[in-house]
C-alpha cells in the first residue's frame, strides 16, 4: 500500500500546505491593515468633495501650534484653540465638526490647530491646564481663556461657543 516514497511525499504535501497558509494569513494581514487606513483616506476624499472644505481640513492640517497661537493672539482676533489627536474617536468627531463650522468664522476668530503628537503642540499645552482630549479653548481678543469644553461636540454646540467667541 504505502511504499518508502510516500511518506516523504506526505511530508513535502504538508509543507505546502503550511507554505500557503503562512502566505495567506500574510495577505490577509496585509488587507487588513490597508483597509483601516483606507478608511482615514476616505474620509479626506470625503472632505475634499465638500466645497466648504479644504482637500486636508483645518483640524488635519500640521502647522507649528506655538508659532500659529503666537499670531493668533498678535492678531487681536478672537481664538480657538482645539488640543487633539488624529486617532480618537472623539477627536476625530470633532475635528469633522471643525472642518465643517471653521470656514465660516474666518476673519471672526483664528482657529489654532494642536495634534498631540506634535511637539510644537505639546509645548503650547503646557500653557494651558487640562488632561483629556479632544479639549477646546475659546480665547479672547485679549488673551483671555472665555470657555473651555472637554469632549467632542456637535455643529449647532460649536456654532454657539464660536458665536459667543466672536461677539468678544
Amino acid at each position: 500500500m504505502c511504499g518508502p516514497g510516500s511518506a516523504s511525499k506526505v511530508k513535502r504535501q504538508i509543507a505546502v500546505i503550511v507554505v500557503v497558509f503562512v502566505v495567506l494569513v500574510f495577505a490577509l494581514v496585509i488587507v487588513a491593515k490597508e483597509g483601516s487606513s483606507g478608511a482615514v483616506d476616505t474620509s479626506a476624499a470625503d472632505a475634499a468633495t465638500q466645497p466648504s472644505t479644504l482637500a486636508v481640513g483645518p483640524s488635519q492640517s500640521h502647522a507649528d501650534a506655538s508659532a500659529a497661537y503666537q499670531k493668533a493672539l498678535a492678531s487681536d482676533t478672537p481664538v480657538y484653540v482645539l488640543f487633539h489627536s488624529l486617532t480618537c474617536a472623539p477627536c476625530i468627531e470633532i475635528s469633522a465638526v471643525v472642518d465643517k463650522v471653521i470656514p465660516a468664522y474666518e476673519g471672526k476668530v483664528v482657529f489654532v490647530n494642536a495634534i498631540s503628537d506634535d511637539p510644537a503642540s505639546q509645548q503650547l499645552a503646557s500653557k494651558f491646564q487640562f488632561q483629556y482630549i479632544p479639549q477646546s479653548f475659546f480665547i479672547d481678543s485679549k488673551g483671555n481663556v472665555i470657555d473651555s469644553f472637554t469632549g467632542a461636540m456637535d455643529e449647532p454646540a460649536m456654532r454657539a461657543y464660536l458665536d459667543k467667541l466672536a461677539a468678544q
